[in-house]
């Protein structure tokens, strides 16, 4: 499929910043659909078919509902749906989510999810796809309390461990065996035929336990043991001519939750199975096409696939969502891009355009300073390819790499590993040889190597932490004195200065007063500091550094919150560290990407980089926006405040 681009060109009046250009790759957001977090957590968003089977719809759980031709997966429209006026958010951050579920004459079936007077609440709806006015709610709705599902005048309706089955005029009970559970229901075409997915837990804790298949057919009920160990939480079983299509949610031992990929199996309607898709590709959730001949699954929480029925093999991925992206001059960017089938690329964007460097995936990504080699991770695989995308080098780091960068003269590549364990930083030259770094090594690596030591000295036995610079293997050329909480520090591309930044020594309580300023990397000489108070009441906000220009004078500063649920942007804003001063940030910046993400909603949380010719970058989503930052809204420097060397 022919990727397509968005090209917005914007102009506005000048300011310390405007929106310049953006450019949107289709698909969704990278993490979009969700991933299980907890053993009760389900499957967000969802798709759906046209009746003819030619097109698909799918919804995201940042309510992104994309619309896509099946033939050559083209996207043929994007809209953002709101919650209904019946469920709305309870304030400005989400918390109403939204289910695909499928279509019916025209309309969108959906499920809102959400809490009224602190009590869980569900509404089903649809949504008219011309004009988007809602319609009378589907005529078999189902709920967490009760499951239903119809077939013509057939119903199928599972209330606790009570099924009741009516066809043809006749009703049928059969109560389950303690201890099972019923995950799903389906009915054949017909409705003479039902199937029912249950699980039998096997301890007294937890919901998760052995998977059954029940057949039931007139007076006859038949069970067939599945094997897996499944989470509890709801599974999606559906009737298709070819036989019972199965995604179920997997147990995880290790972690008391629920397995990344669900256990997809398709079953002949005797129950044999005729074949089941590893959990390892990651694939969650599955909806059939109205003949049945093929079905939408998500691969890794971001891209839908369109897969047959019969066999399970893929047909073609809807979209690539942006993994990684790295901003060069002249507007240009390198992407990494993930689709379908689990393939990737990495991808030069340039003048509203994808030219494929390279066909091999990526999660991280780093561009030399010369301009045309770049350094690529996926895994513990790392790549080093030249101008054209081929690999010059390739080598494995100790753990996944999450981010890379090369040093400001660009003989060394330095990496942000993570295990299960740690996260440590790696470096190599270029040739792959690893680089031998002291304990407490700061990423990334620049002209001298930055360590930080950490310890409970401070007042009242407090964490205390400060910074180090030496060349390497050579002795230490200066130190920062201790700072009261963490002490963190970002270096300049050039290699000449980093910002540092910390809470205020005086801070009583939070949320903190932060501190930011400049230290020159190889004397120590420190600028003038910049103290950034918080806008919000809220204890776990704070300011952060989220970006820095090559010269380490402009800074994009971040202040967001998280907790053990999820995280929250609050703003931006620019600053000077140069002078400590904060500089006029538009609106559309300081605030314009203000989100929460987590807690079921699968929200990006945007990345920012300034380019080598000074813009800034900023990867929200699969949309990439560039801002030029004005160059003559900075005050002048008073003689011998510059915070120089």
């Amino acid at each position: 499929m022919r990727t397509l681009l968005t090209v917005l060109l914007l102009s506005a009046p000048a300011a310390a910043a405007s929106l310049s250009s953006s450019f949107t790759v289709p698909g969704h957001a990278l993490g979009s659909f969700g991933q299980p977090e907890s053993a009760t957590e389900e499957l967000g968003g969802g798709a759906a078919w046209s009746a003819d089977g030619a097109q698909v719809y799918t919804l995201d759980t940042t309510r992104v509902l994309n619309h896509w031709r099946v033939g050559d997966g083209a996207l043929l429209g994007t809209r953002r749906l709101a919650p209904p006026a019946a469920l709305p958010d309870a304030g400005p951050w989400p918390t109403t989510a939204l289910r695909l579920n499928g279509t019916q004459g025209g309309a969108l079936q959906l499920e809102a999810r959400s809490f009224r007077q602190g009590q869980p609440a569900a509404l089903s709806y649809t949504l008219k796809l011309q004009g988007g006015a809602s319609a009378p709610p589907p005529p078999c709705p189902s709920s967490r309390r009760v499951l239903q599902v119809c077939a013509g005048a057939a119903t199928l309706r599972a209330e606790g461990r009570t099924l009741t089955w009516t066809a043809g005029g006749v009703t049928r009970t059969r109560t389950l065996p303690a201890p099972g559970r019923v995950l799903a229901l389906a009915l054949n075409a017909g409705g003479t035929q039902a199937a029912v997915l249950v699980v039998e837990p096997q301890t007294d804790w937890g919901l998760h336990g052995r998977a059954a298949l029940l057949l039931w057919a007139g007076d006859s009920l038949r069970r067939l043991s599945l094997g897996p160990v499944l989470s509890g939480t709801p599974a999606r079983l559906n009737w298709t001519p070819a036989g019972w299509l199965l995604a179920a949610p997997l147990h995880d031992d290790q972690t008391g939750g629920v397995q990344p990929g669900e256990w997809l199996s398709l079953h002949r309607p005797d129950g044999e199975r005729r074949w089941q898709l590893s959990p390892d590709l990651g694939l969650r959730g599955l909806w059939p096409s109205p003949d049945g001949q093929r079905f939408v699954t998500i691969r890794g929480g971001s891209v839908p696939e369109v897969r047959r029925t019969v066999d399970g093999t893929l047909v073609l991925g809807l979209g690539e969502a942006v993994a990684a992206a790295v901003p060069l001059a002249g507007q240009r960017a390198l992407l990494a891009l993930q689709g379908g089938g689990g393939a990737g690329r990495v991808a030069r964007l340039q003048q509203g355009s994808l030219r494929t460097l390279s066909p091999l995936g990526a999660t991280a990504l780093a561009a030399h300073p010369d301009g045309g080699r770049f350094a690529a991770a996926q895994g513990p695989d790392v790549r080093l390819h030249g101008p054209r995308g081929e690999v010059l080098r390739r080598w494995k780091a100790s753990a996944p790499v999450v981010a890379l960068a090369f040093t400001p003269d660009g003989q060394a590549l330095s990496a942000w590993t993570q295990s299960e364990a740690r996260g440590e930083v790696r470096a190599w030259r270029l040739n792959g040889t690893p680089l031998p770094l002291p304990a407490g090594t700061v990423f990334p690596l620049s002209s001298v190597l930055l360590t930080r030591t950490a310890d409970q000295g401070g007042p009242q036995a407090t964490h205390r932490e400060r910074l180090s610079a030496q060349q390497p293997g050579g002795p230490v050329l200066w130190q920062t004195p201790w700072r009261r909480g963490s002490l963190s520090a970002w270096p300049a591309a050039d290699g000449r200065s980093a910002a540092l930044w910390s809470q205020h020594p005086n801070s009583q309580s939070d949320p903190v007063i932060t501190q930011f300023w400049r230290v020159a990397l190889h004397s120590g000489q420190a600028g003038p500091t910049l103290n950034m108070a918080p806008t919000t009441r809220d204890p776990n906000s704070g300011w952060t550094l989220a970006a820095l220009r090559g010269d380490g004078r402009r800074a994009l500063l971040q202040e967001s919150t998280g907790d053990g649920c999820g995280w929250g942007l609050y703003g931006f804003a620019l600053a000077d560290l140069f002078t400590a001063q904060r500089l006029p940030t538009p609106p559309g910046l300081a605030s314009g990407y203000a989100r929460r993400g987590g807690c079921g909603f699968g929200v990006p949380l945007p990345q920012t980089t300034f380019d080598p010719d000074g813009r800034l970058l900023v990867q929200d989503g699969n949309r990439l926006d560039w801002w030029t930052i004005a160059q003559g809204v900075v005050p002048r420097v008073p003689a011998g405040n510059r915070g120089e060397p």
